[in-house]
């Protein structure tokens, strides 16, 4: 039984939509377009003795589709096609493809033109203008809309220049990006915003367009694109680049929409994502299951202390990876979540960050000298060092962070912790622990000094807190029936005196009145406002003494031994860590892109496919932007054009139908689907191969506004209704994301009140194409 949404599709019927709009202004200019260009075509002709019959022909052809507007304008009803698998024109070596779910929605309903669902009638309608060529002998392998979409990819030039110099200068820089490095996600999301954009050159609407507004529709700068996210209704891109980071020499389909410039900013973010690098794959499945019990036995010791003590708040929970290798970590932040990750290793950690994903929030807990603190001052993601045990160390780690390139990368200030040496054990890393109150008078404990050093002279760094380690003997006194450890009582002491002077210490306080401190959209004041005991952290507590550290109020606990097990030594754990590196080094996110075109013209400007073929012809020629087209230069978009054609000739690239496929002919279940009138709702039923073939695909990226009706059925939605829920049956069954500028009346997964706040903003949002959304599921 196929699927039905629970609201209704949108009708032409519907007075005020653009489904109405479209039916009785946009279809009958489009169709008089087409017997403008057929007359010019038919006349060009005309002077040719040989030709006589096929301008004849075509001016039948004309008659028919000014009968069509006819009906079309005055409502008629909607006749069928009646083309069969026997009656079915042939077009080369194939045959046109049949019209059977035409037909059998047009007998069971009887729509007219002005009543009927809005998606289907306007498939019909281009199959029915089809028909007239398909039927015709000497018209067969005519596109309609060719003109158009050739003289609006002439046009394109400037933006096509921009797009070709731009990816030849990142490609120039590096042939390969590394998924986890910071900055390949803003890479991506630019690529992913070009071919978004993109969508805005829809000839379908742009029935008078001229060359300026074109311009304004392609941009292409870092400027102009910023300028178009404020225009972003849905944005899921953050969670489509969790996805395809993960993806590991992997399969993305692109469902393509307009030909033109949009299809050049569809090849640009295919080849972009042939450049990535993948990131370190997990751990056997063996040891990954091992792992995750590990993990989530520590949560669950956790959740029984803290209700037994009564602690509203659950400590973070530190895996402290020492000596494991990338693939644990990996495994542990795929099955389990997270994402705080520990290492006491400068160049261990510095070397895990680089392959692994970037939303890791690596702590640093190891002795640091401060000659070091340069190497862990680059990592973007470190997001706190818990080790800090001198002024020394703390000011190297400030210089380090306001390195203008490491500043760059940063999306927040880098947290410390102090460590204290709250055992008094000589040769154990930190500072004094205090003891008693401070009176205000004599000199200031080595903890106050420090704790006051870092908050008024290093902008780039947030003290938090305390951290100590403590000694093994009284961390094993903890398990006893005491539960108390001395270290840990020292700590909280510690952290109540420090809090006190802190508060009491007046010059202090004025001079921090006045301060600033760095965030990277500016500098701050305020940042210390709260200097109460509660507002600095408490780092305590390991495998064997959690429970007791949570106890006493532990906000931070680390543990190792119990996550990943025992260790290896450092000359083994540095071997397998080089190993594995070496492995990702060589392993591709994405090593092929499949393109779905359309086998006939379609809603105007839609990508068949010869159309792709023509696209890159002309960009390797010399003479295709010519005049008031021109370009500064054609060396960019020759060298991107011939990349492009060694990726299709490697497979790298690929067309999901034949290359070769005669224009309109049937290219059987992968390729018919796209031009039958069903909502992708309808998919399981419909077309149950070509639903295999996207299952086996890592991610489909479905382009532009007829593809997102299509997936939302294109009915009237709240538009509050979660993008799932709007999927239907096709919700969950492939990894998806909906690029597409609004031109359409259904829109869905906006926020409570989002839609009304629009309607005030702009009357037209809707479709008006404007705006625009990015949505995911799965």
């Amino acid at each position: 039984m196929r699927y039905v949404p629970e609201v209704a599709r949108y009708n032409v019927a519907m007075k005020n939509t653009f489904a109405h709009e479209t039916a009785v202004k946009r279809w009958p200019t489009i169709l008089t377009q087409v017997v403008d260009g057929l007359f010019r075509q038919c006349h060009d002709l005309s002077n040719e003795a040989s030709m006589t019959g096929k301008v004849e022909e075509g001016k039948s052809i004309i008659e028919k589709i000014s009968g069509l507007k006819y009906e079309l304008t005055r409502d008629r009803p909607l006749n069928t096609l009646n083309v069969t698998a026997d009656n079915a024109s042939t077009l080369g070596n194939s045959k046109a493809p049949t019209t059977e779910s035409y037909d059998a929605v047009i007998s069971s309903t009887q729509p007219s033109w002005h009543n009927a669902d809005w998606l289907f009638t306007e498939c019909y309608l281009y199959r029915r203008l089809r028909l007239l060529f398909e039927t015709s002998k000497n018209w067969q392998d005519y596109d309609p809309f060719m003109q158009s979409k050739v003289d609006t990819f002439r046009a394109s030039g400037r933006g096509i220049h921009a797009c070709a110099t731009w990816i030849e200068e990142l490609l120039s820089k590096s042939s390969n990006y590394k998924a986890s490095e910071p900055g390949t996600d803003v890479l991506f999301q630019e690529l992913m915003s070009s071919s978004l954009w993109g969508n805005a050159t829809d000839l379908s609407l742009l029935t008078n367009v001229d060359y300026t507004h074109l311009q304004k529709l392609q941009a292409t700068s870092h400027e102009e694109r910023s300028a178009k996210a404020a225009h972003l209704l849905v944005n899921d891109l953050p969670k489509v680049w969790n996805k395809v980071r993960t993806i590991q020499e992997g399969r993305v389909d692109i469902v393509l929409d307009n030909a033109g410039f949009e299809l050049i900013t569809d090849l640009l973010l295919a080849d972009f994502l042939l450049t990535l690098r993948a990131p370190i794959a997990t751990a056997s499945k063996g040891r990954s299951d091992e792992l995750e019990k590990r993990v989530s036995r520590v949560k669950e010791r956790i959740s029984n202390v803290c209700k037994q003590a009564q602690v509203k708040k659950e400590p973070r929970f530190l895996a402290v990876s020492k000596l494991h290798p990338p693939s644990d970590i990996m495994s542990v932040y795929e099955r389990t979540g997270q994402r705080h990750f520990g290492e006491n290793y400068v160049q261990e950690l510095v070397e895990k960050s680089q392959v692994l994903p970037e939303d890791i929030q690596w702590h640093f807990i190891g002795g640091l000298q401060s000659n070091k603190a340069k190497l862990l001052g680059a990592v973007p993601n470190l997001y706190l060092v818990e080790s800090v045990d001198s002024e020394k160390l703390a000011m190297g780690l400030q210089k380090a962070v306001a390195k203008s390139e490491n500043a760059a990368r940063r999306t927040q200030p880098l947290n410390i912790f102090i460590q204290v040496n709250t055992s008094g054990e000589e040769g154990k890393s930190g500072l004094p622990a205090m003891t008693e109150p401070w009176s205000g008078e004599g000199e200031k404990p080595v903890l106050l000094a420090v704790a006051q050093k870092v908050m008024l002279s290093c902008p780039h760094l947030r003290f938090q807190g305390l951290m100590t380690i403590g000694s093994l003997s009284n961390s094993q006194a903890s398990q006893g029936a005491s539960h108390r450890n001395p270290d840990f009582d020292v700590l909280v002491a510690s952290r109540k005196h420090l809090s006190e002077a802190l508060r009491r210490d007046t010059a202090f306080t004025q001079q921090l009145a006045s301060t600033k401190w760095w965030t990277p959209s500016g500098e701050v004041s305020g940042v210390y406002e709260d200097l109460s005991d509660t507002s600095l952290e408490l780092s305590m507590g390991m495998s064997s003494d959690l429970e007791a550290a949570i106890r006493i109020g532990s906000t931070n606990v680390r543990i190792g031994s119990d996550c990943f097990g025992s260790r290896s030594s450092n000359a083994v754990a540095a071997d397998v860590r080089a190993a594995e590196m070496k492995r990702y080094e060589d392993m591709t996110v994405v090593k092929e892109v499949v393109f779905h075109p359309k086998t006939m013209p379609w809603f105007v400007s839609d990508t068949c496919v010869k159309d792709v073929w023509f696209t890159l012809d002309q960009l390797l020629a010399e003479d295709f932007f010519t005049g008031n087209h021109a370009v500064p230069s054609m060396t960019p978009i020759h060298s991107m054009a011939r990349r492009w054609r060694e990726h299709f000739d490697a497979g790298r690239f690929r067309l999901s139908m034949p290359s070769d496929a005669p224009l309109g002919a049937s290219v059987g279940p992968l390729g018919d689907f796209w031009t039958q009138p069903e909502s992708y709702g309808h998919l399981p039923e419909a077309a149950p191969a070509l639903l295999a073939e996207l299952q086996s695909s890592d991610l489909v990226i479905f382009k532009g506004d007829l593809n997102y009706r299509k997936l939302t059925q294109d009915a009237m939605w709240p538009p509050e209704t979660p993008f799932e829920k709007a999927l239907g049956s096709l919700a969950g069954l492939i990894d998806l994301v909906a690029l597409r500028t609004c031109k359409a009346d259904v829109i869905v997964g906006l926020k409570e009140g989002q839609a009304e706040a629009m309607d005030q903003r702009d009357a037209s949002w809707r479709a008006n194409g404007a705006w625009a959304g990015r949505a995911q599921s799965r």
